[in-house]
């Protein structure tokens, strides 16, 4: 094959259909119609002679050719990229740039008005953009630059992604204040008895709930009288039943500071914190926009772990925080 007759677009189409398994939707992440983005997959078929994607019931899934290019496309790319941001430089209180952060509706909910309030002082004409993906998907749109930060309870993304822990998360009980179980401390036995909600979004998060439910011995024992893939709307189901929601703690404080008909309780049985953390690629550790905002998000959501409240007020020598940190 000779490269210099090779439309090297056509890779920009290879990577958006692989991390897509749409022909139409590659076509409209880089501005293309279903026709043209359609054409010119046809023709990569017709340079490399393999199908590089067959149509099956759940999208376009590569062949065995297809995966074996994709690292070196990718990389191609990412330096192709590179190479055009390097000398640009990032001026928060005159950039319009975008940023496009990874994150769930929970994150959303919880830390985006607070980043907003904030940016918008520091710098007026910046804009965000939340997208909801998969694990899979996230790093290859870190990679290519069409997403800056991820931030959640993801687990560690590779090699070639830097990863930063904000925070440590765990989980309450919302309910009803005219719930019966509002006016009493929320017993083990209350909890089991009571009809629920399962909040039940995607990601790490509703991976780590069901493990603590799990360890407390009560996944599959509870009445679950509704299952909810969002959060929108959480709050108001709360307050008008006589339903618990076992919830990340961060977001049922959100929902109980909007109303006044909500009670947040501890939960009845031990929950192993989890870290939330926020991850970006290895092309982009020097940006100086990726940089200010991943500064920006740990200078709002940071918060120690216990062990270094614990060794801080150890070396202070003390007690009153050393008690404190361990009554947590």
């Amino acid at each position: 094959m000779n490269i210099n007759t090779l439309d090297l677009n056509l890779f920009l189409i290879f990577q958006a259909v692989y991390a897509t398994r749409s022909v139409t939707l590659a076509g409209e992440r880089i501005g293309l119609t279903q026709s043209a983005a359609s054409n010119a997959l046809k023709r990569m078929r017709a340079r490399f002679n393999d199908p590089l994607f067959v149509r099956t019931p759940d999208g376009m899934v590569p062949t065995p050719m297809a995966e074996r290019l994709l690292d070196p496309i990718e990389a191609g790319l990412a330096h192709f990229a590179n190479a055009i941001d390097q000398g640009q430089q990032f001026d928060p209180s005159t950039s319009d740039r975008c940023f496009r952060i990874a994150i769930n509706d929970i994150g959303q909910l919880v830390m985006m008005s607070r980043l907003l309030a904030v940016a918008q002082e520091l710098a007026p004409q910046v804009r965000f953009e939340t997208v909801d993906v998969s694990k899979a998907d996230v790093r290859q749109s870190m990679l290519l630059g069409s997403v800056d930060l991820a931030v959640g309870s993801w687990k560690g993304m590779g090699q070639n992604c830097y990863q930063q822990r904000l925070f440590d998360e765990t989980f309450a009980v919302v309910m009803s204040a005219s719930h019966p179980l509002a006016q009493r401390d929320l017993s083990f036995e209350d909890y089991v008895a009571a009809c629920h909600m399962a909040y039940r979004p995607s990601g790490e998060t509703d991976t780590a709930l069901q493990q603590t439910l799990s360890r407390a011995g009560v996944l599959g024992q509870r009445q679950v009288v509704l299952t909810a893939a969002h959060s929108l709307g959480l709050s108001s189901i709360v307050a008008g039943s006589k339903l618990l929601l076992t919830a990340p703690n961060r977001l049922a404080n959100a929902l109980m500071a909007s109303r006044s008909d909500l009670k947040v309780a501890p939960t009845p049985f031990d929950v192993t914190p989890f870290p939330i953390r926020q991850q970006w690629h290895e092309r982009f550790h020097h940006d100086d926009g990726n940089r200010w905002l991943r500064e920006l998000f740990f200078s709002l959501f940071h918060e120690p772990s216990v062990g270094q409240v614990v060794a801080q007020a150890m070396a202070r020598k003390d007690r009153k925080a050393l008690a404190s940190a361990v009554d947590e």
